[in-house]
């Protein structure tokens, strides 16, 4: 038997509690679960108080039953960790190469459909689309209005519309 009464275990929890917490954030550099750790291992030593006998050193047995059940979680959170990577993987590959190749045609297709828009029209898309420009910042750099700008958008995407054929 580990405690006789109540009153033994909660003066062995008392002069313990701390420094088994300090011992077990060391392992995990979490304070959370390290207290997690070091109340499981109390409740567990209180519940099972009559199947053990009493160790040479009790508390160089409280502090192995922690350092155990540390363990236990280190290897619990990396497989969970291990998981998580792996579904997030699995969520990213293509898993059909055709789809792959029909994204790559469409925006070849895209590319080839920009360069056949008429020059000012193109450049001003380019402009907006691919360096980020707005309309005013296009405006002021090509010595046009804004109003221009946008007619030349309107243009653009209305031509590659037309010119892109439809989602299969």
């Amino acid at each position: 038997m580990l405690f006789k009464d109540k009153a033994s275990f909660k003066v062995f929890f008392d002069e313990h509690y701390n420094a088994l917490c300090n011992y077990i954030y060391h392992y995990l550099n979490d304070p959370v679960s390290a207290e997690d750790i070091v109340q499981e291992t109390f409740i567990n030593l209180w519940q099972k108080r009559n199947d053990y006998k009493m160790p040479h050193s009790l508390k160089a047995f409280a502090y192995k039953s922690c350092k155990n059940k540390a363990v236990e979680y280190i290897r619990s959170k990396k497989s969970y960790d291990q998981h998580i990577k792996e579904a997030a993987l699995s969520r990213i590959k293509v898993t059909d190469p055709s789809e792959m190749s029909s994204q790559y045609s469409r925006l070849e297709e895209l590319h080839r459909s920009i360069r056949h828009l008429p020059p000012k029209c193109r450049n001003v898309f380019e402009l907006h689309k691919f360096n980020g420009l707005s309309y005013a910042e296009i405006a002021d750099r090509e010595s046009i209005s804004v109003n221009t700008v946008e007619n030349h958008m309107v243009k653009a995407l209305k031509l590659l519309r037309e010119s892109m054929p439809k989602n299969k």
